[in-house]
């Protein structure tokens, strides 16, 4: 029972934690505008996102799992957005 409730304090967690991801992706979307997005910070940080991802399966973490999963979603958002929205230079 008391593993639920941390369980389930988790999760609450992730779905908080991941949604801070949401003002940068909606702005990303409003303004059609990356600049000033570090490109390279935000793939650094998926590619750590990924590794905790493949340690989280390996722990069979269910609440690491659903959170670096969600994470790496909202980076690679964040990430294309970044490059969609990218100005070029004249």
């Amino acid at each position: 029972m008391q593993e639920v409730i941390f369980q389930n304090l988790g999760l609450i967690g992730t779905i908080i934690f991941v949604s801070a991801y949401l003002p940068q992706i909606i702005h990303l979307i409003k303004v059609k505008d990356s600049t000033g997005i570090n490109l390279f910070a935000w793939i650094v940080w998926l590619f750590g996102a990924f590794l905790l991802f493949i340690y989280a399966v390996y722990q069979r973490d269910l609440v690491f799992v659903v959170l670096t999963t969600l994470e790496s979603l909202a980076l690679l958002s964040t990430i294309i957005l970044t490059i969609k929205f990218r100005k070029k230079s004249l």
